[in-house]
């Protein structure tokens, strides 16, 4: 379920990039290029990769779908069409504040309802 998105707007008015945390048992963080379509998912223990091909239509379904592991693991994962590589690990530091930031977010939205 998606806590929190950001976009990152160019002096053009084009999306540079936008980032999204989830409430996920396996996607963390995404991190999306629209120009390079290539999509950057931190997964829940900080490891991070990158997949290419992914369309702005492709992003968004993830985005919008209930399940983003689920997601992933049917449209995404294994798939020759979108290559993947290790890009890098998140510090404990930063995984620690994310799952902050989904917490609190969770709290406000029950708190809201």
């Amino acid at each position: 379920m998606l806590i929190e998105r950001k976009e990152f707007v160019e002096e053009s008015g084009k999306i540079g990039y936008v980032e999204s945390v989830f409430e996920s048992g396996n996607v963390l963080k995404t991190t999306y290029f629209p120009e390079s379509q290539r999509l950057y998912i931190a997964f829940n223990r900080g490891h991070t990769y990158s997949y290419g091909n992914i369309s702005q239509d492709m992003y968004n379904e993830f985005e919008s779908n209930e399940s983003q592991g689920i997601f992933f693991q049917k449209r995404i994962n294994n798939n020759s069409r979108y290559p993947f590589r290790k890009e890098f690990t998140l510090y404990p530091t930063e995984v620690t504040l994310l799952k902050e930031i989904i917490t609190k977010k969770r709290a406000e939205n029950d708190n809201n309802e």
